[in-house]
């Protein structure tokens, strides 16, 4: 069975570099459907606009998933998007 493709691995491992976005991917595990303004308001030291961005790589990344619901987007995660990195961290250890 091949692995994950790199550039997915690529778009994992730069997402998860990043302290703020773990934080983010924590969060929106523990509370599915969190909103933007949620997330931001969890992190007061930076500003909204640097959530979304961050936001934005996780998505990319295909490790969250936005929905609009209105003038709001609720953010969920799903367990499966780093099955790749497993599957390479196994495939590697």
């Amino acid at each position: 069975m091949p692995g994950p493709d790199d550039a997915t691995l690529d778009a994992i491992c730069h997402a998860f570099a990043d302290p703020t976005r773990r934080a983010l991917w924590s969060e929106i595990g523990a509370s599915p459907g969190a909103t933007t303004a949620d997330l931001s308001d969890a992190h007061p030291a930076i500003t909204r606009w640097a959530v979304m961005k961050h936001l934005a790589v996780l998505r990319r990344a295909g490790l969250i998933q936005t929905l609009p619901e209105g003038r709001r987007r609720r953010h969920y995660r799903d367990a499966r998007s780093v099955d790749p990195l497993k599957v390479w961290l196994a495939a590697n250890a």
